[in-house]
């Protein structure tokens, strides 16, 4: 079971980087995983390029995505109404059966420890959506264990642990994920975690308590992520 994955493509600044990766890549995944931030500043429609690229290379695949930071809050619904090829998840999840087996994909921006300054100024409601959003994703995470679900795969734009960020100043760490996050790792409640946002994070998969943590940035990574599941 593979899955292709990136993030931060920011588009258009970092699209023909996006479209030499994807050229790049020599086998057929079941699955592509935009981990947030495909766009810069909301530019809705620079998504239309990323995606009909994906289609011409990749036909068969299926397009998952989540929202990131660059997606702006309140847009959610103008994004699922345009690029309806996209199976988007927001704080939810969707179960797939591939190869015969069945995988479990929650999808969220995720959250971070700190608020950014911009954040703290436009939008302070946020901090308490960052203090409540692990939990709510761990309670996700445990019905889906008790229903039998034997994979699950986290797709957070933002960071779940401070753990894999080396390469980025250790002063922003607290902007760039929320350490929250660890217990679900820890606890064995997801095996496998995608996210971005760290641009310069050094390291691309990292096993954390057997959970594999996945760096798919584009800008980190100047290649698209293929992940074996």
């Amino acid at each position: 079971m593979l899955i292709l994955a990136t993030s931060d493509v920011h588009s258009p600044e970092n699209l023909q980087l996006f479209l030499n990766a994807l050229n790049s890549v020599s086998t057929t995944p079941q699955l592509v995983i935009f981990a947030g931030d495909m766009v810069k500043r909301n530019n809705i429609v620079a998504l239309r390029p990323i995606i009909n690229a994906v289609k011409q290379k990749l036909p068969g695949s299926r397009i998952i995505s989540i929202f990131g930071n660059e997606e702006f809050l309140g847009y959610e619904e103008l994004y699922m109404s345009i690029y309806k090829e996209i199976t988007w998840l927001n704080d939810n999840h969707l179960r797939v059966e591939l190869s015969g087996e069945e995988l479990c994909i929650i999808g969220t921006r995720g959250a971070l420890d700190k608020l950014t300054s911009w954040q703290q100024r436009k939008m302070p409601l946020l901090e308490k959506r960052y203090k409540e959003l692990p939990s709510k994703i761990e309670k996700i995470t445990r019905e889906l264990r008790a229903s039998g679900c034997k994979k699950i795969i986290l797709v957070s734009h933002y960071g779940v642990t401070y753990k894999n960020l080396s390469g980025e100043d250790p002063s922003i760490y607290p902007y760039l994920a929320c350490s929250r996050f660890e217990h679900i790792i820890e606890e064995g409640l997801v095996d496998i975690v995608i996210h971005g946002h760290a641009h310069r994070g050094s390291i691309e998969v990292m096993n954390i308590h057997r959970v594999l943590v996945y760096n798919v940035s584009l800008p980190a990574r100047r290649k698209l992520v293929l992940i074996n599941v």
